[in-house]
């Protein structure tokens, strides 16, 4: 066993292993990983980490998918069946679908080169927390396994000693006491693992969500680019109308599956609950039917929640409906709001949460209830009870996303006949709940020969935006990535730059960068099929780079160009 890595795993300085075929891709990540305090180790083959893995036990191992005697996840396969709790992260450049669902289980994390330095330190170090707190939860278990027969046979030799009374009374407290020690670890095991599943699947989720909108951007613009052409054609605009809805169905499907990966564009604001479920309650009523009755009890002097209003709206309404259709012979609907403040032991209920004071927000019914097994999965995403048909199951995923994604968590209550509550958590915010502004005046929508460089590295998305601003009176200079564009804005002026932000080489961030410094009165609009959070710690969306979220339709896109444009901007860098 490594020194570096202590004898047990645990202490000392933590290695890790570093196994990709390129040389100085492996010295770079050493590098980097040791301005970090990680000791690091390169391997240029599987075999030869495997003949290392025998004589020293790293922290981590930070694995290429592609190696010259094997794969990266048949490598991770061959190190966790030796050593269990070791934590791999997958670190490749041939990302795809496949390979990150075969990783699921193999990996605790999935990295696409290039990579930020501080995204991959970030990583690493989490991925070294994660063994070594299965590696302490194990000899945790082992030790209490030991205390647990030490003390049976310290109770069987003292009890020999004492009067038979005394000795069943000890035996009892004994017995009660080592259940409910097993319960709670049971309880805490449970919940942990509810939530890396969570986790996990909100990451692919917000993944296979941003390639679907790059396909139904174009699906949405070139359906409607065929609806104007085809105007006199009633068949084919029946067709098209149908192709354009089922587009749009598909296209709040995937907002679904971001908001449950944590990964849509929210505007956080002090909100007032009271106001929010008042104002909301006659669409509730609405939403029900008249066969359920709704009782709404707010709370005098409720705090205000830091968090975004239509998403609030819409964690409302799908336990609402939800709470409905537990219902379908009719019942009570009850929208409760409070306060509470938990402490240590509070927290112990609720891990996600820190000691503190709290909005809830509890809904309930007298419906038919769940079973222990059905709420242990009502989270997950396309999990549903409903018949084939009649739901999506990503209602109560996208609660999740949210009030996580606001830094609260949830609470359920439910047993089979006895109905169901669902409490919702939201962290007390300091400020005064604000009022919603005015709704400003938009320029229309149609260009004045302005010249605008797009930049998109899907070639069907840039083949559509491109058509959309040349027919609506803009000149375009397109671009497939950040080195074409900045070739082109080199010697020539422009009006604005639309860009995506995720593409290979330069992102879409570092490009609007270096074009404000040779162009600073051009205006910049970011493009993504993700949002805010993709980007990692200190390179997120800035406020001063307007976004526009893909799928995004002809009039969205033309309104958000003619209001990124009429912003002025200054001769200095902001």
């Amino acid at each position: 066993m490594s020194e570096r890595s202590g004898a047990d795993g645990l202490s000392g300085w933590p290695l890790v292993y570093v196994v990709d075929d390129d040389a100085g891709l492996r010295e770079t990540v050493t590098e980097i990983l040791a301005l970090a305090a990680v000791t690091a180790e390169g391997f240029g083959s599987g075999k030869s980490a495997q003949t290392a893995f025998e004589s020293a036990r790293p922290d981590l191992a930070v694995v290429d998918q592609r190696l010259p005697d094997t794969t990266g996840l048949a490598l991770a396969a061959s190190l966790k069946s030796q050593d269990p709790d070791l934590g791999v992260v997958v670190f490749t450049g041939y990302a795809s679908a496949d390979n990150a669902i075969a990783a699921v289980g193999l990996a605790d994390d999935y990295l696409t080169k290039p990579v930020l330095p501080e995204d991959l330190v970030r990583n690493v170090m989490a991925g070294i927390d994660r063994t070594r707190l299965r590696r302490e939860n194990r000899r945790l278990v082992a030790r209490l396994q030991e205390m647990n027969s030490s003390l049976e046979a310290a109770v069987a030799e003292r009890t020999r000693e004492l009067e038979r009374a005394h000795k069943r009374a000890l035996e009892d407290q004994a017995a009660r006491e080592q259940l409910q020690a097993q319960a709670e670890r049971e309880r805490m095991e449970n919940r942990l693992h509810q939530s890396q599943r969570l986790e996990g699947l909100g990451m692919l989720a917000g993944g296979v969500a941003h390639d679907f909108n790059n396909l139904l951007c174009v699906i949405l613009n070139c359906a409607a680019f065929a609806a104007e052409a085809t105007a006199d054609n009633e068949q084919v605009q029946e067709d098209v109308g149908a192709i354009i809805k089922a587009a749009e169905q598909a296209a709040e499907l995937t907002r679904q599956l971001l908001i449950f990966g944590r990964r849509d564009r929210v505007q956080l604001k002090a909100l007032d609950l009271n106001v929010v479920v008042a104002e909301v309650q006659s669409l509730l009523t609405c939403s029900i039917g008249e066969h359920v009755q709704l009782v709404v009890h707010p709370s005098a002097g409720l705090p205000p929640v830091h968090a975004d209003r239509s998403q609030i709206e819409a964690v409302l309404v799908n336990l609402v409906v939800n709470a409905r259709d537990a219902m379908p012979g009719g019942g009570i609907l009850t929208i409760e709001l409070g306060v509470t403040h938990l402490d240590h032991e509070g927290t112990g209920l609720l891990p996600p949460l820190s000691p503190g004071r709290y909005v809830t927000v509890s809904v309930s019914d007298t419906g038919i209830g769940m079973d222990p097994g059905v709420v242990a999965r009502i989270f997950e995403p396309f999990f549903t009870t409903k018949p084939q048909g009649h739901g999506t199951g990503l209602g109560l995923a996208t609660v999740h996303g949210i009030v996580t994604g606001a830094g609260g968590a949830l609470s359920v209550q439910s047993a089979p006949g006895a109905g169901t509550t669902i409490r919702t958590f939201f962290p007390a915010a300091e400020e005064l709940a604000s009022a919603d502004p005015a709704t400003a005046l938009t320029p229309g929508p149609g260009g004045r020969g302005e010249t605008i460089l797009v930049v998109e590295d899907e070639p069907a998305v840039l083949r559509v935006v491109t058509r959309i601003l040349q027919r609506n009176d803009y000149s375009v200079m397109a671009a497939a990535n950040g080195t074409q564009a900045l070739a082109l804005a080199a010697d020539r002026e422009f009006d604005l730059l639309l860009t995506d932000v995720v593409m290979p080489g330069i992102s879409g961030l570092e490009l609007a960068d270096r074009v404000r410094q040779t162009h600073p009165r051009a205006s910049v609009l970011l493009m993504s099929g993700y949002s805010a959070d993709l980007a990692g710690p200190g390179h997120a969306f800035r406020a001063d780079l307007p976004l526009v979220q893909k799928p995004v339709t002809e009039r969205a896109l033309l309104e958000a160009i003619r209001a990124a444009i009429a912003t002025p901007r200054g001769n200095s860098m902001p």
